[in-house]
């Protein structure tokens, strides 16, 4: 397995809203808004305003990252791209490295190849923006 460079996605978050703590472990809930993923084979901008990333820490700082977003290439395909992650913020949130696997689905005949990919990134959540270096598993 080989890692090629894909791109870079970032995330810039309005007020994160934190939902207090469940039998799960602490939800916090980050609206996404202009989300922008830059890359060789797609490039492509947040479409609509329904994304956010649902996480959860528990009590030892492993936190869950959950996200699902729509993107508009610039070529004018939609995508649905959803990841889910992992870090350990027991120093608090954005304190350490997210590792995340990114799926991608499309209608578009142009963009189907990344239906049987996986596309993995480690980025970096600041207080208002995540950031994301990203490289599909060949």
């Amino acid at each position: 397995m080989q890692l090629q460079p894909f791109g870079t996605f970032t995330a810039p978050l309005e007020r994160v809203e934190f939902v207090g703590t469940t039998p799960r472990g602490r939800r916090l809930v980050g609206p996404i808004v202009n989300a922008r993923l830059q890359g060789e084979h797609v490039r492509a901008s947040q479409r609509g305003r329904s994304a956010a990333d649902w996480l959860i820490t528990g009590p030892g700082g492993a936190t869950v990252i959950d996200v699902r977003i729509s993107l508009r290439c610039d070529d004018g395909a939609f995508l649905q791209v959803s990841y889910s992650g992992r870090t350990d913020w027991a120093g608090g949130v954005g304190s350490g490295a997210v590792y995340s696997a990114f799926r991608f689905e499309t209608g578009d005949d142009r963009y189907r190849w990344l239906h049987s990919r996986l596309v993995v990134g480690k980025g970096q959540v600041h207080e208002d923006h995540g950031v994301y270096d990203l490289f599909l598993l060949t």
